[in-house]
């Protein structure tokens, strides 16, 4: 874009002095092509405009039922940001920092717009899911059902008039200030959204952080310049929700209004919009506070910046608009007799039971399909940017950019719609908060039907038509699962080695050093019956397999066999595996022991801390460095040294871990997958 640009600002020098040089003319010649690019790019019609919607009286914030007063205060302001694409027949997006708007809002401002202009079917309102703004007129009803005074309603349904009205004068002032621009679009890269739903057994468990659950990481980013090559708009989009700062009753954009903030401080005088991708299961990782949302917001300010500076794909045009109204199929409802027993229940299903009586009172039935919006805007064969109401799961866009070109394709939940949370196949067999109980806030009926995944799929598909399938062979996209920790373990253990260390430590450490260069491969089988299979933090805080065993019984064994070794002369035997251990919280008991050969050597127990511990005679050592941890866990790297080798008839050597306690919870684990060489020599080099 940038030898484009210097093409066309020489064009335009050439017009403006047709003779002040026969030079400029045969490299404007020559520049031509590369310059008729840019000015058909240049000739879209973009403007952009921001307005604060930051409430003037106390109002209810949504996204968290535990909050049943008003907003004590405000933490960072918040706005409605608009961008305005193309001339005759105008593209808008309205990207609003609020937890969500129903149709009924969006078509407020639709009807509206259309005196400016702007088709209904042309406006997108996509809200940045913050948890921290006002909750506007419908957004999950049932959560205020008999919960609120008049007074309440009356500031809530003032707020609502107040942001309409605000979104009406972005837009407006969006069209005012169009002029001619480039646009052009890249993709690049943010990893704090971490999947939130933890899976035990295949069910779900609730929230946290479930390492080896699908993200989706990309960020797109598209951004319009002016004729200088300003950077006048960016427009990101991450799949995340908004929740860093937490249930503070307090106002505040969370990390997708610092992002704005930043990227508005990178850029001068560039809006910034965020929206929201696939990301309804998927939470900021780590979460708790402001310092955290906005370090989360800089660093989609920083990738920003970065993608921006570096080629970019121009886009041609105005975008193709088309969208479509689909039904998604609900479970079949629950007769009026499940209502009627709802009815003595108290608190949401109380109230949910009350709004599906009145459904059944006032038409007979209650709907088993829900209305849904879906739309799109292609650039050309470039771009393809998808918009889905409500809370879509990350599985769509795991699946999407599958069956899609991943490389040309944006998609943007949150818009337009808040229908609840939209649950792929998978999650709707695991079950949980997303699946079932979520339903209930959005004055739901029932869970979906399990053909809602490709319902929704194909009518995507539909609308972006074959030009954008994936070609056969297509390389996944890089961006759907999390990044492993492992090179920042290793570079937060280089800098604890380089530090002030005991002395104790320090001859652990060049004990380790040597050990690493020479340790065996651990693991040819796992042979005992005991251990339980699990997925847990390893040695780089990654969720992998691994087989464990605890202090719950006295004798539980977890038994492993090496490969046949080769010694070398004068040393000991050495093995390196990883593992780990945990719940230091639980009841102390004798802990555990090694036995080698069938002979218990040593005995030691759960530990977050560099240990060592040793038989009597010396023969065996066991070295423990845990390279991970948590308030109670730890994983990382063990090291036993035998001096003499009771080897089986195979040439190897037979290990076993054995519980000495009962009635703990304390555990010992191996993990499924040892370390080979490379990444022994990685956690050398971090030693050195």
């Amino acid at each position: 874009m940038r030898n484009n640009r210097d093409a066309l600002r020489l064009l335009r020098e050439m017009t403006s002095h047709p003779f002040k040089s026969i030079s400029r003319l045969i490299i404007g010649i020559v520049c031509f092509q590369t310059a008729y690019i840019v000015n058909a790019a240049i000739e879209i019609s973009v403007g952009v405009s921001r307005v604060d919607v930051t409430p003037t009286h106390p109002v209810l914030l949504a996204g968290y039922g535990g909050r049943t007063t008003e907003h004590e205060g405000v933490d960072t302001p918040l706005w409605a940001r608009a961008m305005v694409i193309g001339n005759t027949k105008p593209a808008v997006i309205v990207a609003l920092d609020n937890c969500g708007v129903t149709q009924a809002i969006t078509d407020r401002l639709a009807k509206r717009l259309a005196k400016s202009g702007v088709a209904a079917d042309r406006l997108v309102v996509a809200t940045t899911h913050t948890h921290n703004a006002p909750t506007l007129v419908g957004y999950a009803p049932i959560v205020w059902k008999g919960r609120t005074t008049p007074e309440q309603d009356q500031r809530v349904e003032a707020y609502t008039k107040f942001v309409i009205d605000k979104m009406q004068q972005a837009v407006a002032e969006a069209l005012t200030r169009r002029e001619p621009m480039t646009l052009e679009w890249t993709q690049g890269r943010a990893t704090f959204g971490g999947n939130r739903r933890v899976i035990n057994n295949g069910n779900w468990a609730g929230f946290g952080h479930q390492r080896n659950a699908p993200v989706d990481h990309s960020l797109p980013v598209l951004a319009a310049r002016d004729a200088k090559g300003d950077v006048r708009a960016v427009w990101a989009n991450y799949a995340c929700h908004c929740t860093t700062v937490g249930g503070r009753n307090r106002i505040s954009g969370d990390w997708a209004g610092f992002a704005n903030t930043w990227i508005e401080k990178e850029f001068g005088r560039a809006v910034s919009l965020m929206t929201i991708g696939c990301g309804a299961d998927v939470g900021p990782q780590p979460s708790g506070n402001l310092a955290i949302a906005e370090e989360h917001g800089r660093a989609i300010a920083t990738e920003t910046k970065r993608l921006l500076a570096e080629k970019t794909t121009p886009l041609g045009g105005a975008p193709t608009v088309v969208s479509r109204q689909v039904k998604l199929p609900l479970a079949k409802p629950k007769p009026r007799a499940h209502w009627e027993e709802q009815l003595k229940s108290g608190g949401f299903h109380h109230q949910l039971a009350k709004a599906m009586l009145a459904r059944l009172d006032a038409t007979g039935e209650i709907p088993a399909e829900v209305n849904y919006p879906v739309s799109a805007w292609k650039f050309g064969n470039d771009l393809a940017m998808v918009f889905l109401a409500g809370e879509v799961v990350v599985d769509y866009s795991v699946r999407l950019k599958r069956e899609l070109d991943w490389s040309r394709l944006w998609l943007n939940a949150w818009a337009n719609d808040m229908p609840g949370y939209i649950p792929s196949r998978r999650i709707l067999r695991e079950g949980g908060y997303e699946a079932d109980f979520s339903q209930v806030y959005y004055e739901q009926p029932g869970r979906y039907d399990p053909s809602v995944e490709d319902k929704l799929i194909e009518t995507i598909r539909e609308l972006v038509g074959s030009e954008f399938a994936a070609k056969p062979g297509q390389e996944p996209s890089p961006f759907h699962k999390p990044p492993s920790g492992e090179s920042l373990v290793f570079k937060r253990l280089a800098g604890w080695v380089g530090g002030e260390r005991s002395e104790t430590e320090q001859q652990l450490i060049q004990t380790l050093r040597r050990y690493v260069r020479i340790a065996q491969p651990p693991v040819a089988k796992v042979t005992s019956m005991d251990q339980e299979a699990t997925e847990w933090h390893n040695f780089a805080g990654d969720f992998v397999p691994r087989g464990f065993i605890r202090q719950q019984k006295a004798g539980t064994e977890l038994a492993w066999v090496t490969p046949p070794f080769s010694k070398l002369a004068g040393t000991a035997l050495v093995y390196g595996f990883t593992g780990g251990v945990g719940w230091v919280t639980e009841p102390q008991t004798d802990g555990f022991s090694l036995s080698v050969g069938g002979e218990e050597k040593l005995r030691f127990d759960v530990t977050r801390k560099l240990s060592r511990w040793a038989s009597d005679d010396e023969s065996v050592e066991l070295i423990y460095l845990p390279t991970w941890t948590s308030a109670v866990d730890s994983g990382g790297f063990f090291f036993v040294s035998l001096t003499r080798v009771p080897v089986n008839d195979n040439g190897a050597v037979e290990f076993a871990v054995r519980s000495l306690g009962q009635d703990s919870k304390r555990w010992f684990a191996l993990d499924k997958k040892q370390p080979d060489k490379i990444l022994l020599q990685k956690l050398g080099q971090a030693l050195d």
